[in-house]
């Protein structure tokens, strides 16, 4: 061992303890991957953000189809209704999927 090197220093981990697991996880607990407090925030957001977009979007389509009001002026009725649904749905899946990620 280098004399020059505090003994403390020497050695890639503080003694008695342990590198950080990946970015999110509680140290101590290998492979659980649990997130903690602070990182489940912008997930929380997302997942609110979208999936209330998409149901939003799904809503006020039913209500323009619905009433036979067009859903977008200057496209097929059918395309843009179908179009929008697909939206709707799309972003329902991602804030699910964000809520999963929690």
């Amino acid at each position: 061992m280098n004399p020059a090197i505090h003994p403390g220093f020497a050695s890639a981990t503080p003694r008695g303890g342990s590198l950080p697991g990946p970015e999110g996880t509680r140290p101590g607990r290998a492979g659980t991957g649990r997130r903690t407090g602070m990182e489940s925030g912008p997930a929380v957001f997302a997942g609110a953000a979208f999936t209330l977009f998409g149901a939003a979007l799904l809503l006020w389509t039913g209500a323009r189809v619905l009433h036979r009001a067009p859903v977008a002026h200057g496209v097929s009725p059918v395309a843009s209704a179908a179009l929008a649904t697909v939206f709707g749905v799309l972003f329902l899946v991602l804030g699910v999927w964000c809520f999963t990620r929690i």
